[in-house]
């Protein structure tokens, strides 16, 4: 018995030293293919994951891509370099981009963002493949270079260029291969711990132990690789089990969140790419998809399309006045009230600052969009309550019909738009349809710039020269520099030229050289012997708004040794309301003791608070009054009125305009201080100028003898 007993004990330990070496070898081999699969997984997750958050990347920027695209076309096809400023503006506060450059269809730079655009006309070079609605994008050692063609229907009209820095990125697969190190280091403590338990427990406890292990270990691991593959395919539905309360119940937790928010980016790109954020209307991306819809159905139904360009008129005045706030509230109200007469078939579109667009299908009227436009202005006509303030507001409208007008998407775009120009042209607070003659003035302005800009380059604008002189005396006192330019060999009127160089900001690349030749013009004058005179530079709003415009006064006063009240610079009423810089501007130049001259004073808003503000030295009534002050008996009291209010405020008065010796001696008989028009002399150029003040001194010491 005790024999039988000491056989079972020493066959019962040798099984058991059998079975707990086989568990031994079992549990080992297992160990050692979970350690090496979970390491496998581990480098495998790091880099899916890398990938997905590279692909994420990639999708938002086209997707970006293309709402940008878009919504640079409008201003880059007007050459509003103002707007293009305003959404690189944009772009750089959403992407945080290293630098934004705007490049026409040619790869030369239009505005890279700043007023200066020291980078104007460098040409970059651009994606050969690129087409509307595409993004190119390069690696680069520093980040990626983005290519967004501005255009649309196969036509590129310019491209944005974009460097972007990939610091995010970097930081981001930092983040994600830190977190999979501490998982795998917890992972590997766990496992160890495990391995050492198993050792000295039972072969049930071990066989359950590897179990459970398998499970909370391989499992997940599996899993989160499983629903990577899910991320990388964009599909954002699928979700890791959370777990236990353990390194990798968190990393799971971590994945599901991340899922969460990406999912919640797309949805809220999607609706920025879509839809304005201020008046919920569908934005310029979205405007765009459904005509072009609306346009197909129409062909295939032989129907009509109206398509409304919308402008509100002095906009910019109610912002400048009452604040930007405000002016969004505005906005908000005009587009709940003319929504309200749209139909659910058609499209209002908000398509960027106080621009709308409406698109009516089943056009089978004629007469409808007058009908509709009429609606549109009339809704807009009663006050609006913001602020205990009542507000009012009106409408410019321009009206495109398809297939009439246009037969495509943008041509008829580019119809609406030129009517709503024309609409404000003839007084705002209507509508024009389009017609051939505006498509023709759109492409005569068009050939100006060109021809503009060309001019620029190649130095052909010229200044000619009016006398100021005293009306008690005749004598000759100051000189108004005047922008001259020749097109074609012939003379080109200013009022038409002019406004053109205003509008596309062209009229700032000539600030310097106008400065220069006006006070060179002076210099020349002295060596002939005609004294001190000053001479009188008009500067518009684009000028005055000019960053570096106070450097380049100082910089040209030192140059020419001239003391600054020989430089008087003329603005009108409307520049001085346009920014904060325009006003600033204009009172450092004050204070420098440069003159400043109002010029066209009755003609805008004549307040008296800036004739206060900024030390106004002259006013200039406007040629406007003088012509017509001996026969119309209301612009003879403008006329007396503003020669006593300069009188009273102890500012020199200027009559622009003065064409017959009855105008003078009436002027002469109001007060006013000086004179300047045809009855003195017409504009002329220095060399002429010369000879003609000789010819005066000549007359007057003949007389004098």
């Amino acid at each position: 018995m005790l024999i039988f007993r000491g056989l079972s004990s020493k066959y019962a330990l040798g099984i058991a030293s059998i079975l707990l070496g086989t568990m031994g070898l079992v549990l080992a081999l297992a160990g050692y293919f979970v350690f090496e699969g979970t390491q496998a997984l581990r480098a495998e997750l790091t880099q899916s994951f890398s990938s997905i958050q590279s692909a994420h990347d990639v999708e938002a920027l086209r997707t970006s891509g293309s709402y940008l695209g878009d919504r640079l076309f409008d201003p880059l096809y007007r050459l509003d370099v103002s707007a293009l400023n305003e959404e690189i503006e944009r772009i750089q506060a959403w992407l945080a981009p290293r630098s934004v450059l705007i490049l026409d269809a040619e790869g030369r730079v239009i505005t890279d963002g700043s007023l200066e655009n020291p980078q104007y006309g460098r040409r970059y070079p651009i994606p050969k493949a690129a087409a509307p609605g595409e993004v190119a994008i390069e690696e680069t050692p520093t980040g990626r270079l983005v290519h967004l063609p501005i255009g649309y229907a196969g036509m590129i009209s310019g491209y944005a260029r974009i460097a972007l820095s990939d610091a995010r990125t970097q930081a981001f697969v930092a983040s994600l291969h830190a977190k999979v190190e501490a998982a795998w280091q917890g992972f590997v403590e766990r496992f160890l711990a495990i391995a050492l338990i198993s050792i000295l427990v039972a072969l049930a406890a071990s066989l359950l132990f590897g179990i459970r292990l398998s499970r909370s270990v391989s499992r997940p691991l599996r899993d989160m690789n499983r629903v990577v593959a899910h991320y990388a395919a964009g599909n954002l539905e699928h979700k890791l089990p959370e777990g236990p309360e353990d390194e990798l119940g968190r990393l799971a937790r971590s994945l599901n969140q991340m899922a969460v928010e990406h999912e919640r980016a797309r949805a809220q790109l999607m609706q920025l790419a879509n839809y304005d954020s201020l008046t919920c209307l569908p934005n310029r991306n979205l405007f765009y998809d459904r005509l072009g819809q609306a346009i197909k159905k129409a062909r295939r139904e032989a129907r009509g399309i109206a398509l409304f360009f919308v402008d509100l008129d002095r906009f910019k005045e109610i912002n400048d006045a009452l604040g930007h706030d405000i002016g969004d509230i505005l906005l908000g109200r005009v587009a709940h009230r003319l929504s309200r007469l749209v139909r659910e078939t058609d499209t209002l579109a908000r398509m960027g600052g106080d621009e709308f667009t409406l698109i009516v299908e089943d056009l089978v009227d004629e007469e409808a969009p007058r009908i509709i436009a009429q609606k549109l202005l009339d809704a807009l006509a009663e006050p609006f309550a913001l602020d205990e303030r009542q507000l009012y507001v009106s409408a410019s409208i321009g009206i495109a019909l398809y297939p009439r007008d246009a037969d495509s998407l943008d041509s008829l775009i580019k119809h609406a738009d030129s009517a709503m120009y024309a609409a404000k042209a003839s007084g705002r607070g209507g509508f024009r349809f389009f017609t051939q003659e505006l498509q023709e003035q759109a492409h005569e302005r068009l050939s100006l710039e060109h021809d503009l800009r060309r001019a620029i380059e190649r130095g052909e604008f010229a200044l000619y020269f009016q006398p100021l002189v005293r009306a008690e005396d005749g004598r000759v006192v100051a000189l108004e520099a005047l922008l001259r330019w020749n097109l074609d060999g012939a003379p080109c009127a200013p009022d038409r030229f002019i406004p053109v160089l205003e509008e596309t900001g062209l009229i700032a690349r000539l600030t310097d050289w106008a400065l220069r030749e006006s006070l060179s013009a002076l210099t020349a004058l002295e060596r002939e012997g005609f004294g001190a005179l000053r001479v009188c530079v008009n500067l518009s709003a684009r000028q005055l708004q000019q960053a570096n415009l106070l450097d380049l006064v100082d910089r040209v006063l030192v140059e020419f040794g001239m003391p600054p009240e020989r430089l008087e610079l003329e603005m009108t009423e409307s520049s001085l309301l346009d920014d904060q810089l325009c006003q600033s501007n204009a009172t450092q130049l004050t204070a420098r003791g440069i003159r400043l001259a109002i010029d066209d004073f009755g003609t805008g808003y004549s307040s008296l608070t800036y004739l206060k503000r900024f030390d106004a030295d002259a006013l200039k009534i406007d040629c406007s009054f003088v012509r017509d002050m001996l026969v119309d008996p209301g612009d003879a009291q403008i006329v007396t009125t503003v020669l006593a209010l300069a009188a009273g405020l102890g500012i020199e008065s200027v009559a622009e305009g003065v064409e017959s010796e009855e105008q003078g001696e009436r002027l002469r008989s109001l007060g006013c201080d000086l004179l300047q028009g045809y009855l003195i002399c017409r504009p002329l150029p220095l060399t002429e100028l010369i000879d003609w003040m000789r010819r005066r001194a000549f007359g007057s010491a003949a007389e004098a003898g």
